[in-house]
């Protein structure tokens, strides 16, 4: 772990001295006088202000990877003496990582699990958890599909390989292609915790190492269904549509807008959290906070996630 250094302004108070029939030192006594006085008006600068040094690691949720990215190159920017580097893998790699002290901050899109709890536990420390954002795991067909909403059933019976057919939910007659995120990934995770609860993936299902692999496949075959962070359905542009979910037959489907992932009405939304072991202090604090400003904010809302700040305008 490596220490932030913080520059410290030495301040000297001057006083006023007579010194007769020397005009020359009485008027540098009163220049220095009001010098003073002007200072103590001066606003002087704030924490935030300060430039942070030192380097850090960052690892964990491949959603998470390229924003926390894009903020680490503007708290750089901000910082030219601090060095941060950011790597994906997955919520479980970073959480291991962070767990052996490999990295200083994990990058997580899922709840940690009970293990992983108590595997902290054992090394003395507790997790601190700072959440930057809101996302919301969005469903992704072809832009040439009909289908425009689907509930937790169907697409449970769609990944579990019940449903092989576009025509089982009112679509086209042709076979369902559905891609699905590899093990270890935290959109992985909470998806097969909402939608298939105890059951597993059918054997069809194709998985991938990542969310913006899943758009570009979804994309390229018309029969194509997977899930992926909204950064990346965002990415996909109008080559992919975006398909409304229902709880279940009877709701109304709610959208992955910002208003129906904050009110809950969008059933597979999720926090975008930063985790440490133990209290963040040094750079990695400096890091936080700028990801939990205005300016770090505003890069998240930028990338499709739903800001939990106002972000700066």
């Amino acid at each position: 772990m490596q220490k932030s250094g913080h520059r410290t302004r030495d301040q000297t108070k001057s006083g006023t001295r007579h010194y007769a029939f020397r005009p020359a030192l009485v008027l540098v006594a009163i220049g220095l006088v009001v010098a003073g006085l002007l200072f103590n008006f001066i606003p002087k600068n704030d924490e935030s202000s300060i430039p942070h040094a030192g380097a850090l690691q960052v690892a964990g949720s491949e959603t998470m990877r390229a924003v926390v990215s894009a903020c680490a190159e503007d708290f750089m920017n901000r910082n030219p003496q601090a060095d941060i580097i950011v790597r994906g893998g997955g919520s479980g790699d970073g959480l291991a990582a962070l767990l052996h002290g490999i990295v200083d901050i994990s990058m997580t899109s899922r709840e940690l699990s009970r293990r992983e709890r108590e595997f902290a536990t054992s090394k003395k420390f507790e997790f601190s958890e700072f959440p930057l954002a809101l996302d919301g795991i969005a469903v992704v067909v072809h832009r040439s599909n009909p289908v425009a909403a689907l509930d937790l059933a169907q697409l449970h019976d769609i990944f579990a390989g019940k449903i092989r057919n576009w025509r089982d939910l009112r679509g086209a007659d042709s076979e369902i292609v559905a891609f699905a995120r590899a093990a270890g990934s935290g959109t992985a995770s909470l998806f097969g915790a909402r939608v298939l609860g105890e059951d597993a993936y059918g054997d069809s299902i194709r998985h991938l190492p990542a969310n913006d692999a899943i758009v570009r496949e979804v994309a390229a075959h018309p029969g194509a269904i997977g899930y992926a962070d909204l950064g990346a359905a965002r990415a996909g542009g109008d080559r992919i549509k975006v398909v409304a979910l229902r709880r279940d037959a009877q709701s109304e489907p709610a959208a992955t807008t910002p208003d129906d992932i904050l009110s809950g009405r969008y059933p597979l939304a999720r926090s975008l959290t930063l985790t440490t072991a133990g209290h963040p202090s040094g750079i990695a604090k400096a890091f936080i906070d700028f990801c939990l400003s205005a300016n770090g904010q505003a890069l998240l809302q930028r990338a499709g996630y739903v800001g939990i700040k106002p972000a700066a305008q």
